[in-house]
């Protein structure tokens, strides 16, 4: 494992680098995959393009920390040959990927950018990682990080920052956003995140790339965070980022399912959706909120989507939404938020928000305050909430009765100028002229993210600067697959991936 530049080119790598990084450097997994059954390219050739990549954009945007080109040369050199045997690992046979810096890597450190963890080393796989390399993937690195997975920017510590690849002055977002640098720029294929704050869904919009957030329980995450995490923790969900839509279905087949315990018992077979037409869709639009208001650039870009779908023909449902009170499911899930990640506090910070939170008044909705009245919350407080998550979520599943999928904001903004100033609930971003709390945010996480529902962004748009705006599509629990169709559906209509200049 080595962070230093190797020179691993091999007989089937071509003398012009160049060309093949030109050639695959932002290539989707399908055509990968089709390229290597034609065996017109070799995985050794598509690893080198990843590498080619990594040289000439990660020195500017820090994306990918810890890498091992020269094992991942070596594991690729050994698929081609088990494919010229006529062996296939799996469905991601030989396509080179990363991974948020999260998930356990046998052998390799997991820090969640904390200096006091440089020396956590794994000690085996994370169940994601282990079904990836069983699919046939091949590992060229871990994406960075904000400390402890709690930003919408990635700096930390160990790893420093990273810059979004369509303007180095800005974020690429958080806490996915090493990941989605990476893919944004043709560093990897694909890369695997995770998600309780938006942290799949945000770097993607930010950096103009797809991805999913998967139904709650979906995917097991045993291995991501320190200690290791559990099975499956509240809200926080795993799932992919890619640059096709098509890419995070191939992803999404390799990673999700019960765990070995459950497998003997249980089966995953998550509905498809057949449409074949954006006219078979019923789509409702929500383009800004007033418990959480979006910059009008976004807020253009939503409609203008709506827009479109109307004159192709679909069904709009305007302003759609569940029935319910906003504000009070945007309280309910800051508690549930901080409650599911206080494990993560040390003693000092702990007793820290037990005294903060004993000060706090019982009508301060502020994130600032109720982060720690969520983090030392009692468990029957816990299981008080338990009955207004199963309201909303019965809100949800009403909505879903008129309408097939949500179509709503990802964030406020575009992404936003590098701030690394004091802490995230201390900062502020600007929409439409006036300064909105930057936890405000977790609004358009949590409004579908409390009750566990899939979400896939896709592409929507630019600002009038050129900055990506992508669209959160909602789908209903487990119909995972319907929210990715959609977004193949408006990929074909012209919504796609764009690499940055």
């Amino acid at each position: 494992m080595s962070d230093s530049t190797v020179d691993t080119r091999n007989a089937d790598t071509p003398s012009g680098s160049e060309a093949v990084q030109t050639q695959w450097q932002y290539a989707s997994i399908g055509a990968a995959q089709a390229a290597l059954a034609r065996q017109e390219v070799t995985s050794t050739v598509l690893v080198a393009a990843c590498e080619a990549a990594w040289r000439s954009e990660n020195p500017r945007l820090n994306a990918l920390v810890v890498s091992d080109f020269e094992r991942a040369h070596a594991v690729a050199r050994a698929l081609d040959a088990a494919r010229r045997a006529g062996n296939v690992r799996g469905p991601l046979h030989g396509v080179p990927f990363t991974i948020k810096e999260s998930f356990d890597v046998e052998g390799w450190p997991t820090t969640v950018g904390d200096p006091a963890f440089k020396g956590n080393i794994a000690k085996r796989h994370a169940t994601v990682m282990q079904r990836l390399e069983n699919a046939g993937a091949i590992l060229l690195g871990k994406t960075n990080v904000p400390i402890w997975l709690r930003d919408w920017q990635s700096y930390n510590d160990v790893y420093g920052t990273t810059r979004n690849p369509h303007d180095v002055t800005r974020t690429p977002g958080g806490s996915s956003g090493g990941s989605a640098a990476a893919v944004c720029a043709g560093m990897s294929f694909f890369d695997v995140g995770s998600d309780i704050g938006s942290s799949i869904r945000n770097p993607a919009h930010y950096c103009g790339i797809f991805s999913h957030k998967s139904t709650h329980g979906l995917v097991p995450l045993d291995g991501h965070g320190l200690p290791g995490g559990a099975t499956f923790p509240d809200i926080n969900v795993a799932g992919p980022l890619a640059r096709s839509a098509d890419d995070l279905e191939s992803v999404l087949a390799a990673i999700a399912g019960p765990t070995a315990d459950a497998a003997c018992a249980l089966r995953l077979e998550l509905p498809r959706c057949h449409a074949t037409d954006l006219r078979e869709i019923r789509f409702g639009i929500l383009p800004t909120h007033p418990v959480a208001e979006v910059d009008a650039e976004v807020e253009q870009c939503i409609v203008a989507l709506g827009k479109d779908l109307e004159r192709r023909g679909a069904h709009v449902q305007w302003n759609a939404r569940p029935a319910l009170d906003a504000a009070e499911l945007l309280r309910v899930y800051m508690l549930l938020l901080r409650a599911a990640t206080s494990g993560y506090l040390g003693e000092e910070a702990f007793a820290a928000s037990v005294s903060s939170a004993a000060e706090v008044a019982a009508d301060d909705l502020r994130y600032a305050s109720l982060q720690h009245v969520g983090a030392v919350m009692r468990h029957r407080d816990w299981l008080k909430l338990q009955p207004l998550r199963e309201q909303f979520a019965a809100a949800w599943r009403a909505l879903f009765e008129q309408v097939d999928v949500l179509l709503c904001p990802v964030a406020a903004t575009a992404a936003f100028p590098l701030n690394e100033q004091g802490a995230p609930w201390q900062r502020t971003l600007d929409v439409n002229g006036r300064a909105q709390p930057l936890t405000t945010q977790l609004f358009w996480a949590g409004h579908s993210g409390l009750c566990g529902l899939p979400s896939t962004v896709a592409p929507a748009g630019r600002t009038a600067q050129g900055l990506p705006v992508g669209v959160q599509i909602v789908a209903p629990l487990y119909h995972d697959l319907r929210s990715i169709h959609v977004a193949r559906l408006l990929e074909a209509a012209g919504y796609t991936f764009v690499p940055p200049i």
